[in-house]
């Protein structure tokens, strides 16, 4: 018969994997490690730079319908964070 100390002394008695590699190995993981944030982060500006855009075509669309609404009559900010 099971008693509930002996299920957790299973679990606290496990020990942790421990894997033993080469510096050129570890090198090689990094690398792909990077490689696949950059891939990620490419994705990303990609993505940023369509919503941009999209923001950029609704802002237009709505100074083509309103005509009155000057862009010296609001502020704007460029690609870099400065309001012009």
């Amino acid at each position: 018969m099971l008693s509930s100390l002996s299920l957790f002394d299973d679990f606290f008695d496990r020990r942790p994997s421990v894997y033993v590699i080469s510096d050129s190995q570890l090198a090689a993981w990094k690398r792909e490690k990077a490689e696949a944030e950059i891939i990620e982060l490419d994705k990303l500006i990609d993505s940023h730079k369509q919503a941009i855009e999209r923001l950029q075509n609704t802002r237009d669309a709505l100074r083509k319908d309103y005509p009155a609404l000057t862009e010296s009559s609001t502020t704007t900010t460029t690609e870099n964070g400065e309001k012009s």
